[in-house]
């Protein structure tokens, strides 16, 4: 089963690179834009795609292309990903541009954006994080 958590794509950040597993089907592989030395794999899964990146061996970022049919959807969605990925603690909002909102957990140690504008939302760790920006 490696780090897949249940039937929605929740993935567990740090995992080992060989035990991620992703219940669809891998379309491409390449170098992160922002990170020559991250790999992100796409996979189609239901409902639209997901972009893993992989750093330095581990499961550095998530995100999910899957866009809800209505905003209610989109808000049980968003209300699964950041009860999983908050792993126990709350969310701050850091930031709203009028496109989307950025957080930051309260550990500080994970960050998440929220596109409300595409519905597109990743998750990821603080040290990938400052790397990629």
């Amino acid at each position: 089963m490696g780090c897949l958590t249940d039937d929605l794509p929740l993935l567990e950040l740090l995992c080992a690179a060989e035990e991620v597993r992703v219940p669809g089907e891998l379309k491409s592989s390449g170098p992160h834009e922002n990170a020559p030395d991250a790999v992100v794999d796409t996979y189609v899964v239901d409902g639209g795609r997901l972009l893993l990146t992989l750093w330095r061996g581990q499961l550095h970022e998530v995100i999910y292309q899957t866009p809800a049919e209505s905003g209610q959807d989109a808000s049980r969605r968003n209300d699964r990903l950041f009860a999983h990925y908050g792993e126990g603690d709350g969310w701050t909002e850091i930031l709203d541009n009028g496109f989307g909102t950025t957080y930051r957990r309260t550990d500080q140690r994970r960050y998440a954006l929220w596109s409300y504008a595409m519905d597109i939302t990743t998750f990821g760790t603080m040290e990938f994080h400052q790397v990629r920006w």
